[in-house]
């Protein structure tokens, strides 16, 4: 245990005070604040500008632009002529104007028509349609003498209730966050573990080490100062949003994530404990695979095509965690969840959405501590006979043979 916590404290050292950790954690921390603070300021100064949209009507149809713009929050309406058709679409392909509504009669009923450069304006086109409408009701009401009480009764709408038996969409921000968080950090430190092995060998450190330290010692050792390494990373990360918070930047009920708002209150202790769990697992998982791989190439040029059977079971568990975002229950999904190189991920996403219960939880771990021991033993017979192979490029049937003859 000595030996072990000496080759920890050595790596952990060598790690926290490279050039490229305090650099990259430098940039990482001043790049979220830089972002959450023009964030800030660009949504302060949005908030005070509206767009401007101008309404042509030539139609008989009257509508009330000032009560209108009563009502719009983040529009202005502005009157204007049939003849200033051409004028202002050119205006909006400038980008001088942010669209025009105009109003036509097509064959007797009046129609909408909405010109816009690049992104709509999500809130005018309803308001608008809705009191022409009303408009042309009470026009056609009042033109056919239809009797008040008949043509209310004709014009109910039937009413619609929705009763969702289990509504998932608040979750997406958080599983989308917490899957592409684990996804970066895996894939990131993982061929971190890789790299720091392989530079290890070429260097031929490794040959000074291994009479003093056993092989495997190493390997754990190694896997921990990484991981080490990355919550202090982290604990940045949440230093900048804390700062940030403080600062007034960050609300904490307008989160988003890529559009997708992020729901803290789904942040029960039970979410964070699973994903606490399946991360550290998930982590452990895939940086003896990348130790295995470090271990086996003489070159950190070799590492691309070898460690590419690894980049691909992440990238499937990535993956199917997205489809997991709009259908927790596909068959693709739940098979998945069983896969212990792909349950880190699809599963944590099914907890938060509330479709995996408790067996399914104590199973999927099960699985995944059984896996980490057979592939800790495959993978600790291949870190022990690689780190002193020097030769070419090394196959994945090479990786099999060792692991099969040691």
């Amino acid at each position: 245990m000595k030996k072990f916590s000496t080759v920890y404290k050595f790596h952990l050292k060598e790690n926290l005070t490279s050039r490229v950790f305090k650099i990259s954690t430098a940039i990482i921390f001043v790049a979220i604040l830089a972002f959450l603070g023009y964030s800030n300021w660009a949504n302060s100064s949005d908030s005070g500008n509206k767009d401007k949209i101008s309404l042509i009507n030539e139609t008989s149809n009257e509508i009330n632009i000032q009560a209108l713009n009563k009502t719009l929050e983040e529009t202005k309406l502005n009157k204007a002529g049939q003849s200033q058709g051409k004028s202002l679409r050119k205006k909006v392909e400038q980008g001088d104007l942010d669209g025009v509504l105009i109003v036509k009669d097509q064959k007797g009923v009046p129609g909408l028509t909405y010109i816009y450069k690049n992104f709509p304006n999500n809130e005018v086109v309803p308001v608008v349609s809705q009191a022409l409408q009303q408009a042309y009701i009470s026009n056609t009401i009042t033109k056919n003498k239809i009797n008040a009480e008949t043509a209310s009764s004709l014009l109910a709408t039937v009413q619609v209730k929705d009763e969702v038996l289990k509504d998932t969409s608040n979750t997406f921000g958080i599983v989308y966050l917490f899957v592409f968080f684990m996804y970066i950090f895996i894939m990131g430190f993982g061929q971190m573990i890789a790299t720091a092995i392989a530079a290890e060998k070429s260097s031929r450190v490794m040959e000074i080490m291994i009479p003093k330290v056993k092989p495997i010692m190493m390997m754990y050792a190694k896997i921990a100062a990484i991981l080490t390494g990355a919550i202090v990373q982290i604990a940045f990360i949440g230093g900048a949003g804390g700062i940030a918070y403080l600062a007034g930047w960050l609300n904490a009920d307008q989160l988003s994530i890529f559009g997708a708002a992020i729901d803290l209150s789904n942040l029960t202790p039970g979410v964070i404990t699973a994903f606490i769990s399946y991360f550290v697992l998930g982590y452990l998982l895939y940086a003896m695979l990348y130790a295995a791989v470090g271990s086996m190439v003489s070159r950190t040029e070799d590492l691309g095509s070898s460690q590419f059977p690894i980049i691909i079971l992440i990238m499937g568990a990535f993956f199917i965690g997205m489809r997991s975002l709009f259908d927790p229950s596909t068959t693709l999904v739940v098979v998945s969840s069983y896969i212990p190189f792909f349950s880190p991920i699809v599963t944590f996403s099914r907890i938060v959405a509330g479709e995996a219960g408790a067996m399914e939880i104590s199973i999927t771990i099960g699985i995944l501590l059984v896996s980490l021991w057979i592939i800790n033993r495959i993978a600790g017979r291949i870190y022990v006979h690689g780190v002193m192979h020097y030769g070419g490029k090394v196959k994945l049937k090479d990786m099999i043979q060792v692991a099969k003859n040691s």
